[in-house]
């Protein structure tokens, strides 16, 4: 019995080449790197493959499937979507760096470039509008523990407009 209530504790999210993400509690191992964001503490941890998971509570599990494929060059003439003014460098290594962001209210993120693949948990329920350089905006609605794959090459800028929003961001290398 208690092997099905781990089975069904873990919901699959997304799946690519290079990413499958869980949202659950595991304390199993993987064959592949993974990075677990606990949803409680809005923390992340890095884990080689083999070792165990640990997600006692609620988290998102993103497995690293693919190596790094390296930035793409930005000719945008615009920064770099990360390092960013609030933010906070969780953790850096070979395979990912993580970040914590939290957007103020009516105050957009400079326009900039993402030359890396992300993961981002959302840990707060809110709007953000996302506004590419052609003017098109999209209003992106948020929920704690909603967690996106997000491809490289973009470029925008976000504002808070509903609610909070914060969120762990994994950027693959």
């Amino acid at each position: 019995m208690h092997a099905l209530a781990v089975v069904f504790a873990l919901t699959s999210v997304i799946t690519n080449l290079r990413v499958a993400v869980s949202d659950g509690t595991d304390s199993g191992t993987r064959s592949h790197d993974a990075v677990v964001v606990d949803l409680k503490t809005a923390s992340a941890r890095f884990v080689k493959n083999g070792a165990p998971l640990l997600a006692k509570e609620r988290s998102i599990i993103i497995e690293l499937l693919a190596p790094p494929v390296g930035p793409l060059p930005n000719a945008s003439g615009l920064p770099d979507a990360f390092d960013r003014p609030g933010i906070e460098k969780l953790l850096d290594n070979e395979r990912v760096t993580v970040w914590r962001y939290t957007w103020l209210p009516n105050k957009k993120t400079p326009r900039h470039f993402h030359a890396n693949d992300v993961v981002v948990v959302h840990m707060a329920d809110g709007v953000l509008a996302s506004t590419t350089p052609d003017g098109k905006t999209v209003m992106n609605a948020n929920l704690h523990g909603l967690t996106k794959f997000n491809p490289r090459g973009r470029v925008h800028e976000e504002e808070l407009v509903k609610g909070k929003a914060s969120a762990v961001i994994v950027e693959l290398k």
